[in-house]
């Protein structure tokens, strides 16, 4: 009998010690939750969603950020604290969704702004419809830097139409403003694009007005091929590669 009451003691001392231990834990856990936001610091949030090109001044004026307090540790670096005027005459490079705490690389200066879409300063945006093996499976994105390639019919010296094909370098590089959704092609494909009715990808990107005017021509005389660039890829205009074996201006497509 005084074994078993020895026992029970143990057993009620230790689950005593357990509890304490507990108890320590949880309230240490919180001291040290209280410790890190003993020193919180003021991030301007977007109150909603802000398009890409709205100005600092906008924000501010229109109220599109609110003011919250959030622990040090857990803030960005270059967190915005509070929107000034020196954020006046920049504007977003990118979409903030609602909720999202401005950082100071989310605002660029050289920008021209069209219909919410951020231009680089000089540049306009054109808009070319590829299917997606010619987007390269959809790696493409916002941001990419791309060389196009044409894949064209030759003409003659009479302006007609001979059975070479060639494709070359149109565009070395152009940055990538947008990836659309899909749409459905309903009208006839113009020379080498896909078949009707294939499902292709909007790709926006950023051109002089020259380029435009190559980019627009390449688009409506053949087919456009998108190349996606490294940081180390250096692509160059050339005669291209044709259809034929030997024996062209161009480099054949066997060598």
């Amino acid at each position: 009998m005084t074994r078993r009451l020895l026992a029970i003691a143990v057993a009620i001392v230790l689950a005593a010690f357990g509890t304490a231990g507990v108890l320590w834990y949880a309230f240490s856990a919180d001291s040290r939750a209280q410790d890190r936001i003993s020193n919180p610091v003021t991030v301007a949030v977007a109150a909603q969603a802000i398009p890409a090109g709205t100005t600092g001044n906008a924000i501010r004026t229109r109220k599109l950020v609110r003011y919250e307090k959030m622990p040090k540790d857990a803030v960005p670096s270059d967190a915005i604290g509070q929107l000034s005027t020196d954020q006046d005459d920049k504007v977003l490079t990118s979409n903030v969704a609602a909720g999202q705490v401005l950082m100071a690389a989310s605002f660029g200066d050289s920008t021209s702004v069209a219909s919410g879409l951020a231009l680089p300063k000089g540049s306009l945006a054109v808009t070319v419809q590829t299917s997606a093996p010619e987007q390269v499976a959809g790696y493409v994105q916002r941001g990419s830097l791309v060389s196009i390639f044409l894949t064209y019919k030759v003409l003659d010296s009479k302006g007609e139409e001979t059975k070479i094909v060639r494709t070359r370098v149109l565009l070395p590089q152009v940055e990538v403003l947008a990836v659309g959704g899909k749409t459905t092609t309903q009208d006839a494909p113009a020379a080498g694009n896909a078949d009707t009715g294939d499902a292709s990808l909007l790709v926006t990107v950023a051109v002089t007005q020259a380029e435009a005017e190559r980019l627009i021509q390449g688009l409506n005389s053949g087919s456009l091929y998108l190349g996606l660039l490294g940081d180390s890829t250096a692509v160059k205009p050339g005669p291209g590669v044709d259809n034929r074996d030997a024996n062209s201006g161009s480099a054949p497509i066997f060598r």
